[in-house]
């Protein structure tokens, strides 16, 4: 058998603008970014950066103007790396404060103790919303931290069910 295959279906599957080209060049900056990102948060102190160079760098891929993933990312990590390290500490000190209350007050008898168990339980639940939005506001927006911060939390709760949603699919996946 003789397959006679049509010269410009050939031209199609070579042509950069192809929707599988496109498609595979955006799965591999994915790969890349991620991995790029593993790299980076070996250093637990550096997550938050890491963090935040991954949602710029997804941001860009996304919008199409990504140009080279490697050299967008350790630039978005270099040029945020000061906001997005201060919030990350912040974040990370106040998680373990509020888990070591949890834990404390778990074993604790009385009526003030409960009341504290479910205010802590809040708390925790406000750092938590806060941690979903506070480094895709860094990526995306160049302003002081207290702003940052700020649009972070208005962004949270002007779109509450989303930020359910995501509070979901984070955290179920590291309960199970």
């Amino acid at each position: 058998f003789v397959f006679y295959i049509k010269e410009d279906f050939v031209m199609n599957l070579l042509n950069e603008d192809n929707v599988v080209h496109v498609f595979l060049n955006k799965l591999g900056d994915i790969v890349i970014a991620n991995l790029l990102f593993i790299l980076c948060s070996i250093p637990v102190i550096t997550i938050g950066p890491a963090l935040t160079a991954l949602y710029h760098c997804m941001m860009r891929t996304v919008k199409g103007n990504n140009n080279g993933t490697t050299r967008t990312f350790f630039r978005a990590f270099k040029e945020n790396f000061k906001q997005s390290l201060i919030v990350w500490l912040l974040i990370l000190v106040a998680g373990i404060i509020l888990v070591l209350n949890l834990r404390f007050l778990l074993h604790a008898n009385g009526s003030a103790a409960n009341m504290l168990f479910y205010l802590t339980i809040g708390v925790l639940t406000l750092l938590v919303i806060f941690s979903l939005y506070i480094f895709p506001v860094i990526a995306t927006f160049a302003n002081s931290l207290g702003a940052l911060c700020r649009n972070a939390f208005l962004l949270a709760f002007m779109h509450f069910p989303t930020t359910v949603a995501m509070a979901v699919i984070t955290i179920f996946p590291l309960y199970m």
